[in-house]
């Protein structure tokens, strides 16, 4: 049977396991200390249960973000190098069209400039 408490607020009377009075909502100090560490040992509990899992969750999460940096930088290095490269292929090859038609110009042709050499 559960022992019947005085309100010291309103003087009402209620059961000792409520943890405020029903009419005023005065809490008791023994009702509220014990709802208190109830709530503890249920942050416990789950601090046991999920704090062995979190290093592995953050450690899984690091390697997602360096991943995703690492792909994030090979594709901006591509969007920047792949035009320069193009540019510079472009440049190559128009300055070697630029020699054969002076060459050409010349007289020489570009066979005449390949030399041929002979082991001995």
């Amino acid at each position: 049977m559960s022992k019947i408490i005085v309100c010291p607020s309103c003087g009402g009377h209620y059961k000792e396991k409520l943890v405020r009075c029903p009419y005023c909502g005065t809490a008791t100090l023994e009702a509220e200390e014990k709802e208190y560490m109830g709530k503890l040992e249920d942050i416990r509990i789950d601090l046991e249960e999920y704090g062995e899992k979190a290093p592995k969750q953050i450690n899984k999460s690091i390697v997602k973000t360096i991943l995703i940096a690492i792909i994030v930088v090979i594709i901006l290095a591509a969007c920047i190098i792949l035009p320069l490269w193009m540019s510079i292929d472009a440049k190559n090859k128009k300055v070697q069209k630029e020699k054969e038609e002076f060459l050409k110009n010349q007289g020489i042709t570009t066979g005449m400039l390949e030399v041929t050499t002979y082991d001995m």
